[in-house]
């Protein structure tokens, strides 16, 4: 496969200017869209409301037109039973957490400080506001959504096995004693926009493995359509 292309200047200057990937993509694209027949009362819709330009010949034009259909029914076919693994697996890296943070260099403050919490004499936010010495002072603590993965890896293993509303701490990270506080957890759900989401990565994937195949001469794997 493009064996006579890699050998030609113009395949040289693609590879050099860094536009053989996009050559590749939509030869790839064009290859699955061959396997992916459709329904003629569709394909007629799709090429009723597909505005074409005067110099797109006819071949073009159904392809323009009928090109996302094809790709989409190609992926779901490909990829939809591999969604329950993927998301199984990525699950963690998927959440949201929100937590509070207060940290400032005093040990005996910060000690001072979580009981006081604890005890109900002092509201988290207006301590961070007055005596947490880092930026998250100006939101009253507050830190989030974010992933997991996206913190301080002692704050992370801290928060992954906490509760919501759970005081931690205080404890020591370099020269700051830091107490948080886990407000909400957002947990990931498999609905049908995260489905969605999970095939197209999965495509991508695939995508980038098959064009890293023909950059480096070899072939692809064999393009099969099996619709559910």
């Amino acid at each position: 496969m493009l064996a006579s292309f890699h050998n030609e200047a113009s395949w040289q200057l693609l590879r050099r200017s860094g536009r053989a990937q996009a050559l590749l993509e939509a030869w790839l694209e064009a290859r699955i869209c061959e396997q992916v027949p459709l329904e003629p009362e569709r394909e007629a819709e799709l090429l009723a409301a597909h505005q074409s330009d005067a110099a797109e010949q006819p071949e073009d034009h159904i392809h323009a037109a009928t090109r996302l259909e094809r790709l989409q029914r190609f992926k779901r076919a490909a990829f939809l039973l591999q969604v329950e693994e993927r998301y199984s697996r990525t699950k963690a890296e998927r959440d949201r957490l929100i937590y509070s943070m207060l940290r400032c260099r005093n040990p005996a403050r910060a000690a001072e400080l979580a009981l006081a919490i604890r005890e109900g004499e002092l509201d988290f936010a207006a301590a961070a506001i007055r005596w947490s010495e880092g930026p998250e002072s100006a939101s009253g603590g507050r830190i989030g959504p974010i992933p997991l993965s996206a913190g301080h890896l002692e704050l992370n293993a801290r928060l992954a096995s906490a509760s919501e509303g759970q005081l931690i701490g205080p404890f020591a990270v370099g020269d700051m004693h830091v107490l948080l506080r886990l407000d909400t957890r957002i947990t990931t759900r498999l609905d049908e926009g995260l489905q969605q989401q999970l095939i197209e990565e999965l495509y991508c994937e695939w995508r980038d493995r098959q064009i890293e195949r023909l950059l480096a001469g070899d072939t692809i794997e064999p393009i099969e359509y099996l619709p559910a």
